[in-house]
């Protein structure tokens, strides 16, 4: 294909695991490895760099995966830790096109033996799992990059053992529809992208003014049968973040059947179903069914949690608010059980036991687990807001209050948006009318986080 055909620059997509993967003690940082080795190799040789997205759904594998699989001029596949969908989507490539796509690895990773070593290039990793050498990694893979474009060699098995076969022939009007999505998909991320940063901080008319542009999007996608998946699920989750609950909802039942009935859609329609209504039963009913069809996860355990939590919080000073709290804390600990890396359930049920009684032995056990999950996030750099927010309240719950100001001074720093604040604002006052005495430092950090307020500098 000609590198010109619907692009200034050729396409480059790459398709590797999203966030943390592997155990605790191996697990490396693939957005780190992305962000700095193949997002910058890949724009160093001219192209443009497109990532797979699926792992941010639920693996779903959707119609655009296979299109960008057949159409981008070039791939990098990263083949650390034999992802499942890596490999589905390399074979698939294998079968497409007889050249040029370049292979990566972790180094010390052992390779399938039906892949040749001396085809993939190995990155070098620090103990943390980041990339320890990223620029000479980052070179090695711009230069194998070029070479796959001067050279065009083939790099499939399957055109080196069948030489007869041929590479599938799109026509230009396909060609002009993908690149018209393309271009679509990257102009409506620019405008959300746009949306959130104007929302940052405190200013209320900006956030007015982003929910506003939202709103337009969504208007000028009209049917949303014809467009990316990702760039969907881009939509469902900005609706999110500025809690447009009910717009969540009505854009679920708009979706493709087919993503609409995908994990992560079901999911994030049960979580604003709870927002409008705590406690939804709807919502409760949702998340039971993705648990029996496909398993329980940490994410599915962490939303019926807060269903049951939010339960309790409505029953309180009733006989049921006893069993409510019980049934959340078992939810949120089996949820953080399931994804050790994942603290959002194990703070969550730290945080219900400390109300239900600081001296239990299971809070013992499991805050310095969840502390140890925290702080490894942190230490892989990276940390954003929810990071440090909840060092915040393990430093409560462990008595550590000028700990708890330190990791305020850092979350502060993340410039996090007034929805975020708003959020830690409301469990710090909570947790402080279980509490006696410390006024200083309880003062500090609802002051710190208060709306309006721009952090500790704002204080004497």
């Amino acid at each position: 294909m000609n590198d010109s055909v619907f692009s200034a620059k050729p396409l480059c997509f790459v398709i590797m695991p999203f966030g943390t993967k592997g155990e605790a003690a191996s697990a490396i940082e693939f957005d780190r490895v992305y962000e700095s080795i193949v997002k910058p190799a890949v724009q160093d040789a001219g192209m443009a760099c497109l990532r797979a997205d699926e792992e941010q759904f639920g693996g779903f594998i959707h119609r655009a995966m296979f299109e960008r699989l057949m159409v981008c001029d070039y791939v990098v596949a990263d083949l650390t830790q034999a992802n499942a969908n890596v490999y589905y989507e390399l074979g698939i490539r294998h079968a497409l096109r007889p050249w040029s796509t370049v292979l990566i690895s972790a180094a010390g990773f052992r390779l399938p033996f039906d892949l040749a070593p001396e085809r993939v290039h190995r990155y070098e990793l620090d103990a943390v799992g980041c990339p320890s050498r990223p620029e000479v990694d980052r070179a090695e893979l711009t230069k194998q990059l070029r070479l796959a474009r001067a050279e065009q060699r083939t790099d499939s098995p399957l055109f080196e053992l069948f030489t007869g076969l041929t590479t599938p022939k799109l026509s230009k009007s396909d060609l002009e529809a993908f690149n018209d999505r393309f271009e679509v998909s990257e102009a409506v991320r620019r405008q959300l992208d746009e949306a959130r940063e104007a929302a940052r901080g405190d200013d209320r008319r900006g956030r007015e003014e982003a929910v506003e542009q939202i709103s337009r999007v969504r208007l000028a996608l009209s049917d949303l049968h014809g467009y990316d998946e990702s760039l969907l699920i881009d939509l469902l989750l900005a609706y999110r973040d500025f809690r447009m609950w009910q717009e969540m909802i009505d854009l679920v039942d708009d979706l493709p059947p087919s993503l609409a009935r995908s994990v992560t859609v079901r999911e994030q329609r049960a979580f604003a179903r709870n927002r409008l209504q705590p406690g939804s039963i709807v919502a409760e009913n949702e998340l039971r069914e993705l648990c029996q069809e496909y398993g329980s996860s940490s994410e599915t355990l962490g939303l019926l949690g807060r269903i049951y939590k939010d339960r309790w919080s409505a029953a309180q000073g009733t006989p049921q608010a006893r069993g409510y709290l019980r049934l959340a804390i078992d939810t949120y600990a089996a949820g953080f059980e399931l994804d050790w890396r994942d603290y959002y359930p194990g703070i969550n049920a730290v945080h219900l036991l400390w109300i239900d009684d600081r001296r239990s032995k299971r809070l013992a056990q499991l805050l310095p687990v969840v502390e140890y999950a925290a702080r490894a996030r942190i230490v892989r750099g990276g940390a954003t807001y929810w990071d440090y927010a909840t060092m915040i309240e393990l430093a409560i719950y462990d008595g550590r209050m000028p700990d708890a100001l330190d990791w305020l001074d850092q979350a502060l720093g993340t410039t996090p948006s007034d929805m975020e604040k708003e959020s830690t604002y409301t469990t710090i006052r909570r947790l402080r009318s279980y509490c006696d005495g410390d006024d200083e430092y309880w003062d500090a950090l609802i002051e710190g986080l208060a709306p309006g307020s721009r952090g500790l500098a704002d204080q004497p």
